[in-house]
């Protein structure tokens, strides 16, 4: 009969390593031994662990041969070529990194050209270790910032948030967006085998333009939208700056460079607004991620408005509104906590 022996420097050594956090086979391999050292046969091991006896007596023997090296098993196949999966994962660091998309088959014709042979189901295991993802794109008008500038917005920005933690102010971000009959396609829990399909609705003459307002740093949060069946205009825009919620604080807008933010009609009512406690502070061009109202729509767009095609400029305008009061019943105080004022 086929039986391990052990002497007791090495029933501790697999004893104290039998304590720790193992892979599942090395745990079978390590109680296959001990189960032999306390007399147990090949068969009654392989029907304890369920495993056929052969398995159980290939493992005994390789312990026999090897020792406590024995109890991890070899990988099968070949050692893996280190130095080619450094020379795939720099190439495909150097073509990800280039200003252009990428799917796995264009990977793979374009590493061919650098003497690499993969396929595409290959190029994907590489793209796996390297922890690459496989993203939607975003679009972005960060290289047409002014840095200088946008740096500036986020000082003067970062000062008006603590005042508005510390009730000194109040500050608003302003801003329009158009709504169309059929809203982006977004993600969506669905049974097995089905996919939500989005009516398609043509957008011209039909989409609904909401002017909204955001005070993230209230001591609750505030956020208004007023939907619009037509074009925005300047006289628009002034009624609703006038119609911001009273208060003895001084009341910071903050606003892009639209054309009906920065026309004449606007600037001329700049200091009748000033005269009514109303500020407004323009951000420096494309820089649309420094306007904290950009992220409210896009969340109304794509979550909170589950109906995502509409018939009617009336349908299209109470979704918008619905999406709004969802969004809206779910605000809670968020201040940053290095904004709080000091105890």
């Amino acid at each position: 009969m086929l039986r391990i022996q052990l002497d007791a420097t090495t029933r501790g050594a697999l004893q104290a390593l039998r304590r720790t956090d193992l892979p599942a086979k090395v745990r079978d391999r390590l109680e296959m031994v001990l189960l032999s050292d306390a007399g147990w046969s090949a068969p009654r091991i392989a029907a304890y662990l369920g495993c056929h006896p052969h398995t159980a007596r290939s493992a005994l023997r390789d312990f026999l041969r090897r020792g406590q090296a024995a109890l991890w098993p070899d990988r099968p196949g070949p050692e893996p070529d280190t130095q080619r999966r450094t020379q795939v994962a720099e190439a495909l660091r150097a073509l990800l990194g280039q200003d252009r998309t990428w799917t796995s088959r264009q990977l793979s014709a374009a590493l061919l050209t650098e003497g690499i042979a993969l396929g595409p189901r290959q190029v994907r295991r590489h793209l796996k270790w390297l922890a690459a993802g496989y993203r939607r794109t975003a679009s972005t008008v960060a290289h047409k910032q002014d840095p200088d500038k946008v740096a500036r917005a986020r000082v003067v920005l970062g000062g008006l948030k603590k005042r508005a933690c510390a009730g000194r102010v109040r500050l608003y971000y302003l801003d329009e967006s158009g709504f169309a009959p059929s809203l982006p396609t977004a993600y969506s829990w669905v049974l097995p085998g089905q996919r939500k399909r989005v009516k398609h609705e043509y957008p011209q003459g039909r989409r609904v333009n909401a002017l909204a307002a955001y005070e993230p740093y209230a001591a609750t949060p505030w956020l208004d939208a007023l939907p619009f069946e037509r074009t925005l205009t300047s006289a628009d825009l002034l009624v609703y700056l006038q119609a911001l919620p009273q208060a003895k604080e001084p009341r910071v807008v903050v606003l892009d460079n639209a054309s009906l933010h920065v026309s004449k009609a606007v600037k001329a009512q700049r200091p009748a607004l000033a005269r009514l406690g109303i500020y407004l502070y323009y951000l420096p061009a494309y820089s649309p991620e420094l306007n904290e109202i950009e992220a409210v729509f896009k969340q109304v767009k794509h979550h909170e408005m589950p109906h995502r095609s509409h018939t009617s400029k009336a349908e299209l305008r109470a979704s918008v509104e619905q999406g709004f009061a969802s969004y809206r019943a779910h605000l809670c105080p968020k201040r940053d906590k290095q904004l709080r004022p000091a105890a």
